[in-house]
């Protein structure tokens, strides 16, 4: 078995639909990474194709991976690319066509049977967090082994699909960190960027897994909160302070659900004196004064909340568990303490009347955080809000490697996706087109020499003025 070791296993980090613009940020594919590192530690191989920093065309992302000779291909699917990913599914496969392919990642973990029946390119599907699923089955299809034990995988068994066992959770404690170098040539490029600082390359940390809270809208299917020593998390940002690394986003779904072990993390990047700063994410009900003035004193530049909507009658609709008070007050904390407040809104979740849009964007105007993006609502597969439209017969259209647009929910006030966007359109120019934006924007740009931010508040001017420009682009 020894000489079979060292076979090489290719990972995609498929385009976005942004990856040829300017955009807000670009961090390091960190699932991948993690992955790559489970198949190092087992004796494999791993190539990591990051196309969507490297905005790599499908003929080139298969002639890259062909040239590794892999007996086993992966690609990361997210709804919004289903198009995309099915494309590029096909390329792969016609320049691989004797390598297995396993598709990975949300949409693959909310609906496997339909992705699987959707991408017939596809061998299997991995559901769930796949670090200890994916070495088992790069074993078995080496060692020709049976793969019906294998957590989480899905497969064609006489033209069905069969499934496994259920997926695992891993031990983030036991994961071995991940494999950075694998895209050095990306890092060393500095195409990972965050769009209000200068510095780069960027880079990513998770210091916990899962959420504790249920969004209505939101497919993350890693409910079970797992969280790691918070000393093993400080030496890895010294790793990445000592690959020149300034600036870090924790991309923990909330970074600050357990307030003691976050102040604990918090406390111990003070005491090493890291010279890093940063990005987290929170929910406005654990945002506390004294975690704000420890975040400060850490490095802590931007927090990032999901506040979602001004009106307290959508908050409670969508799951939220929070108050327009406690919005209000996360983002006063921002502010006294010296941080960039990124907030995120939703439009069109079932309830949304046009007047609770106005309230929303009321209340933007009124607390004025640093970045509002005001988004209109996807109903991702298998979340709450898409179950629920589904059964009432409000889901319009669904997520397929054809579709020309994104599935909504109909309102009693809405025709068409269209009504959405054009809402979310005014709402957004309504928001940034004044004085205080307009003026708070031009001075970071000038004050930090930050030309991209320029560009990119040209580009995202041009698509609230001339909405047939800047479309997205599903394939």
């Amino acid at each position: 078995m020894e000489e079979k070791k060292g076979r090489a296993v290719v990972l995609v980090n498929p385009r976005a639909t942004y990856a040829e613009e300017v955009s807000q940020k670009c961090y390091p594919p960190l699932h991948l990474l993690y992955l790559a590192a489970s198949l190092e530690a087992a004796g494999f191989a791993p190539v990591v194709v990051d196309a969507n920093a490297q905005a790599l065309p499908d003929a080139a992302i298969a002639a890259r991976a062909a040239s590794s000779r892999p007996f086993l291909l992966g690609v990361s699917v997210y709804s919004d690319i289903l198009p995309h990913a099915a494309a590029l599914s096909r390329a792969l496969k016609n320049a691989l066509p004797d390598a297995r392919l396993v598709l990975g990642g949300p949409h693959a973990t909310s609906a496997p049977e339909k992705t699987l029946a959707q991408i017939p390119e596809a061998d299997f599907v991995l559901t769930g967090e796949a670090e200890h699923s994916l070495v088992a089955l790069a074993l078995a299809l080496q060692d020709g082994s049976a793969f019906t034990e294998i957590p989480g995988l899905w497969r064609r068994e006489n033209g069905r699909a069969v499934s496994g066992p259920p997926h695992v959770f891993p031990d983030p404690k036991n994961l071995p960190r991940p494999a950075r170098g694998l895209v050095q040539d990306v890092y060393d490029a500095r195409l990972y960027h965050s769009l209000l600082v200068r510095r780069r390359p960027v880079d990513t940390l998770l210091t916990s897994r899962g959420c504790p809270f249920s969004c209505g809208f939101c497919y993350n299917f890693r409910k079970k909160y797992r969280a790691r020593d918070p000393w093993d998390v400080v030496e890895e940002l010294l790793s990445i302070r000592e690959r020149g690394i300034r600036d870090v986003e924790i991309a923990d779904d909330t970074f600050t659900a357990d307030e003691g072990r976050a102040m604990d993390i918090l406390g111990l990047i003070i005491k090493e004196r890291l010279g890093v700063s940063f990005r987290i994410k929170s929910r406005v009900d654990v945002f506390t004064e004294r975690l704000a003035a420890r975040a400060r004193e850490a490095g802590v530049y931007l927090v990032a909340f999901g506040m979602e909507s001004g009106s307290q009658r959508m908050l409670n609709a969508m799951g939220k568990r929070i108050t327009l008070e406690m919005s209000a007050r996360a983002r006063e904390l921002c502010r006294e303490n010296g941080f960039a407040c990124h907030s995120s809104w939703v439009v069109g979740y079932p309830g949304e009347t046009p007047e609770t849009a106005l309230a929303t964007e009321r209340f933007i105007l009124a607390i004025k955080p640093t970045t509002a993006n005001v988004a209109a609502l996807r109903p991702y597969p298998g979340t709450p809000v898409y179950l629920e439209a589904e059964a009432a017969g409000t889901l319009a259209g669904d997520w397929a490697p054809d579709m020309e647009e994104y599935p909504w929910v109909r309102l009693p006030w809405t025709r068409t996706r269209a009504d959405l966007e054009g809402l979310v359109r005014r709402m957004t120019r309504r928001v940034y087109f004044r004085p205080h934006y307009a003026w708070g924007f031009g001075r970071m740009i000038v004050e930090g020499a930050n030309w991209m931010l320029a560009r990119y508040a040209v580009q995202e001017a041009g698509k609230v003025l001339f909405p047939g420009r800047g479309r997205e682009v599903l394939r």
